[in-house]
Formats: C-alpha cells, structure tokens, sequence
C-alpha cells in the first residue's frame, strides 16, 4: 500500500515550479531600404519585451 498524503505533496510542489509567461504574437512591419517594399516581422515575445520590440531601431 502506498500513502496517498506523498502525492498530495508532490502535485503541490509541481505547482510551485510551473511558472508560465504569457506570450504575444507581435506583427511589426518593416519597410525594406533596397526596394521600399514592406514586410512584415512576426516574434513571439513576452508581454515585457513589447515595447522594446516596437520601438525603432535607430532610436536607442
């Protein structure tokens, strides 16, 4: 026979250790120098990396 108080203590240190971000599909478009076409920039990034992603990249 097995103790089930072990398994109880087990499911909640699993809980502990998920951790989950959540994540966000950011489009960016991006004109091209050479040819003036646009494109389009598709990252799947953090809530906390939104505005480092949107900003310019000449701005710094």
């Amino acid at each position: 026979m097995y103790k089930k108080g072990g398994e109880n203590k087990k499911k909640e240190e699993n809980k502990k250790k998920k951790i989950s971000k959540k994540m966000t599909l950011a489009i960016k478009v991006v004109k091209s120098k050479k040819s003036g076409y646009y494109t389009f920039e598709n990252k799947m990034i953090s809530n906390e990396e939104i505005e480092t992603f949107f900003k310019k990249k000449n701005e710094s």
